[in-house]
């Protein structure tokens, strides 16, 4: 997946500065590879709300935090491999943060695009599912319908957004920190 981005992103007419190039591809093969983390989660039925092993869950949404941290570093990486350069850790961030965001927008719109050709299950079938399973039957459970259905809505793509992100930006410093070309200036300004 990374060859052909790359392979895009070479052939493309566009003329882009390599940085922007490098947190675009970053965040395509992120949002590319998490969506397919994503509805191989729910055809396993891990993703399933009334599934009572969690432990399927737990274990593919590792794996999306995994994928999230692989948009500032693929990012870091194409960029400083194109250049020959070593980064600052601070612009690894900027880099990988920026990735990041760019994962979370197109990782939303293609859940989407996977929702409206019923491949993955809309919001409101995900509340139906977790209603029909009897966990907002207990006294007190009005809360956790709330929570759920603010979780299955709007808090979904906006946890989204800020994790990729803050992933993004953690990927891209260990990236500035692993991906290391060129001469690197060592000492102070001086001596």
């Amino acid at each position: 997946m990374l060859r052909i981005a790359y392979y895009w992103a070479e052939q493309t007419q566009f003329s882009m500065n390599s940085k922007t190039q490098s947190i675009l591809i970053g965040g395509l093969v992120a949002a590319v590879t998490g969506t397919i983390v994503q509805v191989a989660s729910y055809f396993s039925g891990a993703s399933d709300p009334t599934n009572p092993q969690q432990i399927m869950g737990m274990i593919f949404g590792l794996i999306g935090c995994m994928v999230m941290l692989t948009s500032g570093l693929v990012a870091v990486w194409h960029y400083t491999t194109e250049n020959e350069l070593t980064l600052t850790g601070g612009e690894g961030v900027g880099i990988g943060s920026l990735a990041g965001i760019v994962y979370a927008v197109v990782g939303l719109a293609l859940a989407w695009l996977l929702i409206l050709l019923n491949i993955l299950p809309s919001p409101q079938e995900t509340m139906d599912m977790i209603r029909e399973s009897g966990a907002f039957d207990a006294p007190g459970a009005e809360q956790g319908m709330v929570f759920a259905e603010m979780m299955v809505t709007w808090g979904g793509p906006a946890m989204a957004i800020v994790g990729g992100i803050l992933m993004g930006l953690i990927g891209g410093a260990i990236g500035a920190a692993l991906f290391k070309h060129g001469k690197e200036e060592i000492g102070i300004e001086g001596e």
